[in-house]
């Protein structure tokens, strides 16, 4: 038992150190590895949550506050949308990312872990992550602490990388995977292990019928997924159920 949550407490280190090293480059590189179309799908799933004016926003594992910006520009100037991300070096490029491009904005960022959320049941009418549930390692912990801190009704969206599920994308994909995007993110970074580590990310992720199922052992309601350019990347929602009266 002891030697098991050393080895989390040691991974959870390993992939602190991993963000600190690329948070400078992390956007860069993301559109660069991804031919910019992350920012389609970022966009996407800002769509899929159907903001509106007041709503309570929360932005989980936010990095450098790409999905903060869209959602700003979304909901508009008077609504404060929280983000929050457990690497201070991703806070930061962040701070200074969405000074330069939302100022006039309402937004926070906060440091934080989502297996233990620092808010009230029941806070948030959207919660959203981009690209960070891949990285926990307890997913139903942070799945639940999702749910607890949604409204009643309140929706999850969560935005992932995943594998394709055609045999010729998903022979192309690993290829891209393993010589590609470790090759580029040294280039980039000169650090190694970061892509080698969403390599091995990315290839041993639950895959997108199982993570549904995870939604509904959580309690979530109207779940499913939306599969984005040819399966390399998912959108998944969920939705709380309303208490009972």
């Amino acid at each position: 038992m002891k030697e098991g949550i050393l080895h989390m407490v040691n991974n959870a280190i390993d992939i602190q150190n991993i963000f600190s090293s690329i948070a400078e480059k992390y956007d860069k590189l993301n559109s660069i590895l991804t031919f910019n179309i992350d920012k389609l799908w970022r966009k996407k799933a800002i769509r899929i949550c159907d903001l509106k004016i007041n709503d309570k926003v929360l932005d989980l594992c936010c990095g450098t506050g790409q999905m903060i910006d869209y959602a700003c520009r979304k909901i508009g100037k008077n609504t404060e949308i929280t983000g929050l991300d457990f690497n201070q070096e991703m806070i930061n490029v962040g701070y200074k990312r969405l000074k330069h491009s939302i100022g006039d904005y309402k937004y926070k960022l906060i440091k934080g872990d989502i297996l233990q959320l620092p808010f009230e049941d029941n806070s948030f009418n959207y919660v959203t992550i981009a690209f960070g549930l891949r990285n926990i390692k307890n997913k139903n912990l942070a799945l639940s602490e999702i749910y607890r801190i949604l409204k009643p009704g309140g929706k999850l969206v969560c935005l992932e990388l995943s594998n394709p599920e055609l045999p010729i994308l998903k022979e192309l994909h690993s290829i891209y995977l393993t010589f590609v995007l470790p090759t580029i993110g040294y280039i980039g970074t000169k650090d190694k292990m970061a892509y080698s580590y969403l390599k091995d990310s990315v290839k041993n992720f639950m895959p997108k019928k199982k993570l549904k199922l995870l939604f509904d052992d959580i309690g979530f309601i109207r779940t499913g997924y939306i599969s984005l350019t040819g399966g390399i990347a998912s959108i998944h929602y969920g939705v709380k159920k309303c208490q009972l009266s």
